[in-house]
């Protein structure tokens, strides 16, 4: 239900003019980010998903994704799961492709799991 009330409010903004979302493409990652998340229902983690996925921005990394975060511990076998900042830190060095380290995390995933 609330991501129904959330999808709903977006669309209102758009409707009324107080989003547009061409502009967006002229805004920098925080600006979307800060532009998004003012949005009720909207958090860092969707706004990020955002830029992957809405506007093919392959430097963004969810880093808020609990998924997202498991898949990069396994895959750098580190002892934790790392936060927010530990993993924007990590995944600088594929700069500017942190987003396909994302796909490949989701896809390794499901060919794990035989889905792929």
């Amino acid at each position: 239900m609330r991501k129904a009330v959330t999808i709903s409010t977006i669309a209102r903004s758009v409707v009324s003019g107080d989003m547009e979302l061409e502009r967006l493409n002229d805004l920098n990652d925080e600006q979307v980010v800060s532009s998004l998340t003012s949005l009720p229902g909207i958090g860092r983690w969707s706004a990020e998903y955002v830029l992957l996925r809405g506007m093919g921005r392959l430097d963004s990394f969810p880093g808020d994704d609990v998924g997202g975060a498991a898949k990069l511990q396994k895959w750098l076998s580190l002892k934790t799961r790392p936060t927010y900042s530990e993993a924007k830190a990590l995944l600088k060095r594929w700069h500017p492709y942190q987003g396909m380290i994302y796909f490949h995390l989701l896809l390794r995933s499901l060919q794990d799991k035989s889905i792929v």
